[in-house]
C-alpha cells in the first residue's frame, strides 16, 4: 500500500555567525595566559587576547578574546570575536560575534552583531553601516584649493 505524503514545509534558512571559522584562523597570541597588560596595543595582523588586559587595542584584521580573557576598554577591529569578557566600547567594528559564553559589558558600535545563545550582553548598540560611514567621512574631508 502506498501512502502520500505532504512535503516537508521550507524551513526559514538561519545564517551561521563566522565563529567556528574564526576560532579555527590562523592569529598570533597577543596577550598570553595569566598574563595581565595595561596600555595600547595595535596590530596589523589577526591576534587572539588570553589573558588580562586594559587600556585601548586595536587590529586591522581579526581579533579573538578567549574564553579566559577579560579586556577592559576600547576595541577597534573590523572583525571581532568576544569568547571572554569585554567591559568597554566596541568602536568602528563591521562584523562582531558575542559566542555562547561572552559576557559584555558597555556599547558597541558595528554594522553586524550575532549574539549566541548564552552570551551575556548589558549595554547599548549602535548599528552602522560601514559604507555610509565610509561615504559620510569622505565627503567631510577637506580637499585644498
Amino acid at each position: 500500500m502506498s501512502r502520500n505524503f505532504d512535503p516537508p514545509l521550507p524551513t526559514a534558512q538561519v545564517p551561521r555567525p563566522p565563529m567556528q571559522a574564526w576560532v579555527d584562523e590562523r592569529t598570533r597570541v597577543a596577550v598570553g595566559r595569566n598574563t595581565n597588560i595595561a596600555g595600547k596595543l595595535i596590530f596589523q595582523e589577526p591576534v587572539r587576547i588570553e589573558g588580562k588586559f586594559r587600556g585601548e587595542v586595536s587590529s586591522v584584521e581579526l581579533l579573538v578574546v578567549t574564553a579566559e580573557a577579560s579586556i577592559e576598554g576600547k576595541i577597534r577591529a573590523p572583525r571581532l570575536l568576544i569568547l571572554g569578557e569585554v567591559r568597554g566600547d566596541v568602536l568602528g567594528a563591521a562584523q562582531v560575534v558575542l559566542g555562547p559564553a561572552a559576557r559584555v559589558n558597555g556599547r558597541i558600535q558595528t554594522s553586524s552583531l550575532t549574539i549566541c545563545e548564552g552570551a551575556r550582553f548589558d549595554g547599548e548598540v549602535l548599528m552602522k553601516d560601514a559604507r555610509a560611514e565610509a561615504d559620510a567621512a569622505s565627503s567631510r574631508r577637506i580637499v585644498p584649493n
